[in-house]
C-alpha cells in the first residue's frame, strides 16, 4: 500500500541521516586524533643530554654579559703588572685577571638561573630566559652543573679566549667559541648560519 511504501521510504531515509551522523563522528574523531597525533610530533625532548648544549650557550651568554660588567664598571681602575723585570701601571679592563674574575663569579649563585625557562625553538628544546623568576629547580640545577662543568674543564681557555677577542666584535660569537670550539657541548653546525653572517 502507499503508507506502507512511505514508511519504508522514511525508515530509509531515517537510517540514511543516522549512518550519516555516524560517518561525521567517525571523521571528526579521525581529525581529532590527526590534531593530537601531530602534537605529539611537535613536542621536544627536554633531558640534559638534549639540553646540555643549550645549556652552555646559556652560560656563555652569562660569561659575556657578566666580563662586560666587568670592563664597564671598572673602566677608570688601574693594576700594577710586571713586563721586562719592571712592575707598569696598566688598564684593569684589559688584564686577564678582570675576565678570570667576571668568568669565576657566573657560577657562584644558583639564583642567577632562576629566569630561566625551557621553550620549543626552531622545533628544539631550548633555555630561554625571561623577564621573571621561573622557579623551576630542574632548570636551574642543571644550568649551574653545566656553569660549574665549564669551569672545572675549561676555565684557562675560556678565559683565554675573552681576554683575547676583548675590544673586538668577536666576542658576539662567545656560544660558539664557548660551546663548540672549546666545550665540545653543541656540534659544529649548530653555529653555521652565524658563521656565515659573520664572513658576509
Amino acid at each position: 500500500s502507499t503508507f506502507d511504501e512511505m514508511s519504508t521510504v522514511s525508515l530509509r531515509r531515517g537510517r540514511a541521516l543516522a549512518w550519516s551522523g555516524v560517518m561525521c563522528v567517525v571523521l571528526a574523531s579521525v581529525v581529532l586524533m590527526g590534531v593530537e597525533v601531530e602534537g605529539r610530533k611537535k613536542k621536544v625532548k627536554t633531558t640534559f643530554k638534549a639540553l646540555k648544549c643549550s645549556a652552555c650557550k646559556a652560560i656563555a651568554d652569562e660569561m659575556r654579559a657578566e666580563i662586560r660588567h666587568e670592563w664597564e664598571t671598572r673602566a677608570g681602575e688601574t693594576v700594577l703588572v710586571e713586563k721586562r723585570k719592571k712592575k707598569v701601571k696598566i688598564p684593569y679592563p684589559e688584564t686577564e685577571l678582570a675576565v678570570t674574575e667576571a668568568v669565576d663569579r657566573v657560577c657562584l649563585k644558583e639564583d642567577r638561573f632562576a629566569n630561566y625557562n625551557v621553550s620549543n625553538v626552531g622545533g628544539k628544546a631550548e633555555y630561554v630566559k625571561g623577564d621573571k623568576k621561573v622557579g623551576n629547580k630542574q632548570y636551574k640545577t642543571e644550568l649551574m652543573n653545566m656553569c660549574q662543568t665549564l669551569i672545572a674543564e675549561h676555565e684557562h681557555e675560556i678565559v683565554q679566549w675573552f681576554y683575547e677577542q676583548r675590544g673586538t666584535a668577536k666576542v658576539e660569537s662567545a656560544e660558539a667559541a664557548v660551546c663548540s670550539e672549546i666545550g665540545n657541548f653543541c656540534p659544529p653546525d649548530e653555529f653555521a648560519k652565524l658563521k656565515g653572517e659573520e664572513e658576509l
